[in-house]
């Protein structure tokens, strides 16, 4: 009968350590040479991938030009490729990047012109979209050392002469966004602070709360603590509006001496409506200088 002892735990460990040590081993002697074929207890054989390398280029300064809509104009391309392969050194794929960068532009050239002749020549955008999305896949090359995969992206600018033609247009574009920005918020700035000044004179006249009439009476004052071109063009607005009910009161004074030419009925209701003109302007409520009498402290005889 044969006598079997159990291995111990420290026999145990010892053999998973002396495998492990000969599978990472073997690991590294694989690594050394990337695309070797080696053996693995585990795995049996494998073939190890070469990592893709990629290399990018400095891009030409030399733009690649398409045709616009029209061939009038002409759309400025920058572009930029980026290389791939499975099969050759970082180095080694640069080199071969530098030799293919002519025709890369080329075969750019070719696939982008016609998308460029649908595009108006000031949306640059548009064209920008379309050559990205026609060439996001890219194209490849045959090498003797094996198979580069190539990925084009392009930035594109409008002609400089349409540039040079719109720039003063933009610019005052620009300027009046700005300048209406700026004066909406005078604007605002000039109501609040007449809000303002207005209640702090309403209050210290104890005027309760302003009728219209006051209020127009009343701004072109409150204009001036607020802000210097409103309070200009209030009383610019003021001073024409009297000025307008004077010329029609003298309009009327003038027809009374000649009444005979003109209805009783259409002097009477001209020269109402003048004479209310004239007291709004003046910040009265119409004939209030007749009907209301003067308020009398109490008190007082």
């Amino acid at each position: 009968m044969t006598n079997t002892r159990k291995k111990g735990l420290l026999a145990r460990w010892r053999e998973w350590w002396r495998g492990r040590r000969k599978r990472r081993n073997a690991l590294t002697a694989a690594t050394a040479d990337p695309v070797a074929e080696w053996e693995s207890p585990a795995l049996g054989t494998v073939e190890l991938v070469r990592p893709e390398a990629y290399a990018e280029l400095a891009p030409s300064a030399e733009p690649l030009l398409l045709a616009a809509q029209g061939d009038v104009f002409e759309f400025h391309v920058l572009p930029h490729f980026r290389w791939h392969s499975r099969e050759m050194s970082v180095e080694r794929l640069r080199e071969r990047a530098g030799a293919l960068s002519a025709e890369a532009r080329d075969e750019l050239l070719k696939r982008s012109w016609a998308l460029a002749r649908t595009c108006d020549a000031g949306d640059p955008v548009k064209v920008e979209e379309l050559v990205n999305s026609e060439l996001s896949d890219g194209w490849c090359y045959e090498d003797e050392e094996g198979l580069i995969k190539c990925r084009p992206t392009v930035r594109v600018r409008i002609d400089p002469a349409l540039r040079d033609r719109m720039l003063p247009a933009r610019l005052e574009e620009q300027g009046m966004k700005e300048d209406l920005r700026l004066g909406l918020l005078k604007a605002a700035h000039a109501r609040q602070l007449t809000e303002e000044w207005l209640q702090v004179i309403a209050d210290l006249e104890r005027s309760g709360e302003l009728t219209p009439v006051q209020r127009q009476f009343l701004v072109p004052f409150a204009a001036t603590l607020a802000d210097s071109d409103f309070a200009a063009a209030s009383d610019a607005l003021r001073t024409a509006r009297r000025t307008g009910a004077v010329a029609l009161a003298n309009v009327l004074n003038q027809a009374t001496k000649n009444h005979e030419q003109v209805g009783l009925f259409e002097f009477a209701n001209a020269y109402d409506k003048a004479l209310n003109s004239f007291s709004q302007q003046m910040g009265l409520t119409p004939f209030s200088w007749i009907l209301d009498g003067p308020n009398i402290p109490e008190g007082a005889e």
